[in-house]
């Protein structure tokens, strides 16, 4: 677990990361799942928890060390708490700076580059850009790439990623980006509007997590969710295969009876001859 936080509820950020446990694994690949705005730590890792449930990264081996990144992006205004959301933008733009600073410190063993894969929710969306924002920024050093992106309902204006946009270069830079969408998400269609509005930052925009725009030249893929809310990504089934699909893991799904082929134990003196064999051959690499 990764942690911008000072408090599990509201708080400001963090002058830098806590890791739990510590120290962070010399990995040679990291993903991260970032969650979004108005999240506690419980809840966050609650939703964390729904996710993983589904998808089987936390064995996979594609998945390389896998982190749960917790941001302080939900201030406690008390009832008026959902209404916050434009304060926490500037919050999720210096949470990305703190997880960059994290991030390019690190050194993988043998001196190869970190592989960096991130899963993000809502405004965590746009934490993603501002984190790959400063990755343009610091001229892209080799030592640190951003290789898989998937942004789920991104609370992101699309007029920021289009051509000329401030966050194009930024949604630009990873090696491949997954969008998923929803036409039936009543928070990006009525509350982000308003919220981005509130913020300075255009007059009631689209957000793309909406439509999945833009629609051709900037995603490697894009695919509607039929029928999910803002909050149905982390728990539901079909969203986690999908990224889990994009990551190159295997989800976790049973195998029905049928794939189960009826193979007979073998007999004792070849399990035994199996065995000899076995130990005859050289060690492979798991690299």
């Amino acid at each position: 677990m990764l942690s911008a936080r000072t408090r599990p509820a509201g708080g400001p950020v963090a002058d830098s990361l806590s890791v739990s446990p510590a120290p962070m694994p010399h990995a040679r690949r990291v993903t991260l799942l970032v969650h979004g705005y108005n999240n506690t730590a419980p809840e966050a890792l609650a939703s964390y928890g729904e996710f993983l449930a589904h998808t089987g990264l936390e064995a996979s081996l594609a998945a390389g060390q896998l982190c749960e990144f917790l941001w302080p992006g939900d201030e406690d205004w008390g009832i008026l708490r959902p209404l916050a959301y434009p304060f926490e933008i500037p919050v999720a733009r210096e949470a990305a700076q703190r997880l960059y600073a994290f991030l390019a410190a690190l050194q993988p063993a043998g001196g190869w580059p970190l592989e960096v894969r991130l899963v993000c929710h809502s405004l965590g969306n746009r934490l993603l850009l501002e984190l790959l924002a400063a990755h343009c920024a610091a001229g892209s050093p080799e030592a640190l790439r951003f290789t898989v992106c998937c942004l789920m309902a991104a609370a992101v204006p699309v007029y920021m990623v289009e051509d000329g946009g401030e966050l194009r270069a930024a949604a630009a830079a990873p090696g491949r980006t997954l969008v998923l969408f929803s036409q039936a998400d009543a928070v990006l269609r009525w509350a982000f509007p308003l919220g981005q509005s509130a913020a300075g930052e255009g007059f009631f925009p689209t957000a793309v997590g909406r439509n999945g725009d833009p629609a051709a030249g900037l995603w490697s893929a894009r695919e509607a969710m039929p029928g999910y809310g803002h909050g149905d990504y982390w728990p539901g089934a079909a969203s986690a295969a999908r990224v889990t699909e994009f990551l190159g893991g295997a989800s976790a799904r049973p195998l029905p009876a049928s794939a189960l082929g009826g193979h007979a134990l073998p007999e004792p003196a070849q399990a035994a001859a199996r065995t000899i064999a076995d130990r005859s051959l050289p060690a492979r690499s798991l690299c």
